[in-house]
């Protein structure tokens, strides 16, 4: 390589350096086994107070001291458990299986959110597990952010950013040259269909595809990370002991060196601003409805799991459902703990 003269060379270290400059977080609020009762509601509905899921699940989503007094929540190993009732064999006709919905109280409007599980859902049909954020105000115009989901025998997680349309936040898009999931719709607008390559409903939605970096239904858990700037929303995803070393207890967070995300939004494809309100953290555990329980993803194959649902069971979703509590034994999230940083 020819050689750099010296002011050249100070130009060029200095432009590198700004690219590279960190982007530094420091730890605010720890949600974990000493205060998550106190600071997640518990909720026996959907966005809409009147409607007991907002996809049509066949779920009962538990209030905290129902949840407690059944054993869908408690603290175990001193981490939080979040779970559903895996004993009772149900009637079809019924209402729904006990289940959690879970929102943080506490509002988020940028930063950095770490989420260490030491177990994730099974896989399993009829099954829906989900980590996710979701703006304040009209949906979907407010933003929502999932971050890990999926369903059925689906054997990669599915991440998605869901937002308003064209007109009323302008376009957003994803682009695959930005992150490391493989990009399966490119359109946030959660309206937007060509009915070839994207539906109504879906998003720009991701899977993560990279076996090294896979946690989907891990019964070790792993540790996910949204950052949030005006400029840009990341999402990272990491087994246990392949996360970035300055991760750990730190107090402050440097993101500067974690790599290629897993999932990424750009300002400069989405006025990030406009597009997402203030979110907040939840947990869900419903079963059935749309997606999982139609004809579509209970009887065709979705993410490469090699089966379907129907021939799987040989019953319909919310049969499987309600017969089988066993099968939801595992379907569980435990948490260690949540951590929100603020920017520097």
């Amino acid at each position: 390589m020819r050689p750099l003269s010296s002011l050249h060379a100070t130009s060029v270290l200095a432009l590198l350096c700004a690219n590279s400059a960190a982007t530094e977080f420091r730890l605010k609020n720890t949600y974990d086994a000493s205060n998550f009762f106190d600071s997640f509601d518990f909720l026996t509905y959907g966005t809409v107070q009147t409607q007991n899921d907002d996809n049509w699940s066949w779920v009962k989503y538990q209030n905290l001291e129902n949840a407690q007094s059944k054993g869908l929540t408690q603290i175990k190993n001193g981490e939080v458990y979040l779970g559903v009732d895996h004993t009772s064999l149900l009637d079809s006709s019924a209402e729904g299986r006990d289940s959690l919905r879970v929102i943080s109280k506490d509002k988020f409007k940028y930063g950095l959110i770490v989420t260490r599980f030491s177990h994730l859902p099974s896989r399993v049909c009829g099954g829906w597990p989900a980590y996710w954020t979701l703006g304040v105000g009209e949906w979907p115009k407010a933003g929502e952010i999932d971050i890990y989901e999926g369903w059925n025998l689906n054997i990669y997680n599915k991440p998605a950013i869901h937002v308003g349309t064209e007109e009323e936040v302008g376009k957003c898009i994803a682009d695959q040259s930005n992150q490391e999931a493989t990009l399966r719709t490119t359109n946030c607008d959660n309206t937007f269909a060509d009915n070839v390559t994207q539906w109504r409903r879906q998003g720009c939605q991701s899977e993560e595809t990279v076996n090294s970096n896979s946690i989907w239904a891990s019964p070790e858990g792993g540790i996910q990370a949204l950052e949030w700037t005006k400029d840009y929303i990341k999402i990272f995803t990491w087994p246990h002991g392949k996360e970035p070393s300055n991760l750990g207890q730190a107090t402050v967070v440097d993101t500067s060196l974690w790599g290629k995300p897993s999932v990424q939004i750009l300002g400069s494809q989405c006025d990030i601003d406009r597009v997402f309100a203030e979110q907040q953290i939840l947990f869900t555990l419903p079963f059935c409805g749309t997606p999982p329980g139609t004809e579509e993803f209970w009887a065709g194959l979705d993410g490469g799991s090699g089966t379907t649902c129907d021939k799987f069971t040989g019953e319909t979703c919310i049969d499987y459902v309600a017969k089988n509590p066993q099968a939801f034994e595992d379907f569980y999230f435990q948490v260690q703990d949540v951590r929100y940083f603020e920017s520097q």
